[in-house]
């Protein structure tokens, strides 16, 4: 369900069928699939530093550094969630795509850390439960290599046990961010450390 309303809260617009059938407003993933298609252990990772010249050009940037991960989760029979279909009903779903973001702010020393579900029909959208916010993810045309990543509000913490919420919002030049694919090494670097309790 929390995917269904976080495709929604992201502009993926409904779709509508028959005057008489209800508006369908379900996540179609056809995007997402098409991104990140559906396997096993299927995972992306898109990540961009800004150095001294570039924040030079841009002083009112405040992310000194972006990294994304996307994943594509099965889920088994007792994690599977309802979704709503075209016709008006509703069927399980057994899987999910999910995110996390790590940030490095001006002024800020600690890297900043947000998780939740991603879903897509016309856009890709991934948000933080509880009304935190999200990005928007849109491919590049002609590159499978890049994608960027549109802010408005976020909702970021110091990582496991959450700490201080902050919301990093997309003013003047942190609005949108273009990032390239990134090794699985540094995914799995920032999953670690978004994983680590807070001492």
């Amino acid at each position: 369900m929390r995917r269904w309303m976080a495709a929604l809260a992201f502009g993926c617009c409904s779709l509508l069928a028959d005057p008489a059938m209800p508006e369908y407003r379900g996540p179609d993933y056809f995007k997402l699939k098409a991104l990140l298609p559906p396997g096993p252990g299927a995972a992306l990772c898109f990540a961009r530093s800004y150095g001294a010249e570039h924040l030079s050009q841009h002083p009112k940037q405040k992310v000194t550094e972006l990294i994304l991960s996307l994943r594509y989760v099965a889920l088994g029979e007792d994690e599977a969630t309802l979704v709503a279909k075209q016709d008006g009903g509703t069927e399980k779903q057994y899987f999910r795509y999910d995110f996390t973001l790590a940030a490095k702010v001006k002024d800020r020393g600690p890297t900043l850390y947000a998780s939740g579900d991603c879903a897509s029909a016309e856009g890709i959208g991934c948000g933080v439960d509880c009304d935190g916010g999200g990005i928007a993810i849109e491919p590049v045309p002609g590159r499978d290599d890049a994608i960027l990543v549109r802010l408005e509000r976020i909702r970021m913490t110091l990582g496991c046990g959450e700490g201080e919420a902050v919301d990093l919002e997309g003013d003047a030049d942190d609005k949108l961010f273009k990032l390239t694919k990134a090794p699985r090494p540094i995914r799995d670097s920032m999953q670690a450390d978004a994983e680590k309790p807070l001492q």
